[in-house]
């Protein structure tokens, strides 16, 4: 009996020990890192000339005490149906020196933010959304003093602001920012269309120019994928020197280190592969693409014996979801095209005294064709009748133009709706 034990003994000692070499085996193998288009070359900005620059200081006066917090937030909403010109004009003139740093940083055509690390709280990008919360508020009071066409001006400028943002050489979270935004000054003008006194050709003139040249948004999606992948292989090679600054994450990743479970050229080959497909469904339709995501329920045996078990969890927790950021792409890209498609539905209604039956009757005369579904590729939808505009959403199916928010768990992805009134 004590000869079968010892056996048995020695033959789980031995297996324990194979096993471990072929783990040891595979953590230390080397593979390529496919990464020759992930890549993005900085440009070197005076710093005179970079409307980061600017940007950063006009932040420094902001003024939004804490006490007036909701008033003043009341002010940024166009729906605003008590519009307080006093309180109004109070909080511009507090802040004329900031604003007056974001219209400089607006006209200047360089904007290349620092070079991300992953220790960087970013917190300028609050003072990014606070300014574009301001420049709302003085949209909202020229529209309140009928100076429609200079609102318009900077609507469309806080649209343009948006995109400089994006495409400024920062990670995902300085191009969610951009679009955040950008979206309210979409907003902004589909609120204000309907009861702007602009002429349906200053109408005309703005939805066009809202519209985006060639690729511009699909570029600034595609580089801030570049960079969150390129932040990512920083902190990888920071963790593996030890060099992260949070104590706690570098006693982990340091013994990790002499641990077989942690491949460096498997875990940024595979943050390569994933990034690249991001990069990759930029120019398509939410349709078009289909976008891995991670097991909920991973075989962790099969982990574990791949050699890269910490390699693997570190990918999970530094790639964003990637069909969520694609999503997020997608949605505003809609949103351009609904804000533009509710443009051309007030001009035509100016001109013709009513609504069209269908968005076919805008075209040519107010839009050269009709706006695409960027989920599906398909024409937006829209009812003259309930006065929508809508998209068919994540679900890719036409549910009506319904967008119930209290839709159950496996209903969350509705369509994507926007209201006109007029």
């Amino acid at each position: 009996m004590k000869k079968w034990l010892a056996r048995i003994s020695l033959g789980l000692f031995l297996f324990g020990v194979l096993l471990f070499g072929f783990v040891f085996v595979q953590s230390v193998v080397t593979v390529d890192v496919p990464d020759t288009h992930l890549r993005l070359a900085r440009v070197s900005i005076p710093e005179e000339s970079n409307a980061f620059t600017v940007l950063l200081e006009a932040t420094n006066h902001i003024w939004w005490p804490q006490k007036l917090e909701s008033e003043i937030a009341g002010l940024t909403k166009a729906t605003n149906s008590n519009w307080d010109f006093s309180f109004a004009s109070l909080v511009l003139s507090n802040n004329t020196e900031a604003l007056k740093g974001w219209d400089q940083a607006v006209s200047m055509p360089d904007f290349q933010v620092p070079e991300c690390k992953f220790e960087d709280g970013l917190e300028y990008l609050s003072g990014w959304k606070r300014l574009a919360q301001l420049a709302s508020i003085r949209e909202n009071s020229l529209m309140h003093r009928g100076e429609d066409l200079e609102a318009f001006t900077e609507m469309l400028q806080q649209i343009r602001m948006g995109r400089k943002m994006q495409n400024a050489h920062g990670v995902l979270l300085h191009y969610l920012v951009g679009a955040a935004v950008k979206e309210i000054g979409y907003s902004q003008m589909r609120y204000w269309a309907a009861t702007t006194r602009l002429t349906p050709e200053q109408l005309k003139n703005f939805l066009s120019q809202i519209e985006p040249t060639a690729d511009e948004e699909t570029i600034a999606y595609a580089n801030s994928m570049i960079m969150e992948y390129q932040l990512s292989l920083t902190m990888i090679d920071d963790l593996r020197r030890a060099k992260i600054s949070d104590p706690a994450a570098g006693k982990i990743f340091r013994s990790a280190r002499f641990v077989p479970e942690f491949n460096v050229s498997k875990t940024k080959a595979k943050l390569a592969k994933d990034f690249q497909l991001l990069v990759d469904a930029a120019p398509h339709h939410y349709n078009e693409v289909k976008l891995p995501a991670f097991p909920e329920h991973p075989h962790y045996f099969l982990l574990l014996v791949g050699g890269n078990a910490v390699g693997e969890i570190m990918c999970e927790l530094l790639e964003p979801a990637l069909d969520q950021a694609f999503a997020k792409k997608v949605r505003s890209n809609v949103s351009l095209q609904a804000t533009r498609t509710i443009l051309a539905l007030r001009a035509y209604q100016l001109t013709h005294g009513k609504l069209p039956e269908n968005l076919d009757a805008l075209v040519p005369e107010f839009l050269d064709k009709v706006p695409v579904d960027a989920f599906n590729g398909q024409p937006l939808h829209y009812s003259a009748e309930r006065k929508i505009v809508y998209s068919v959403g994540k679900n890719l199916k036409d549910d009506g133009g319904d967008d119930r928010s209290n839709a159950g768990p496996d209903q969350n992805h509705l369509d994507v709706v926007y209201a006109f009134d007029f």
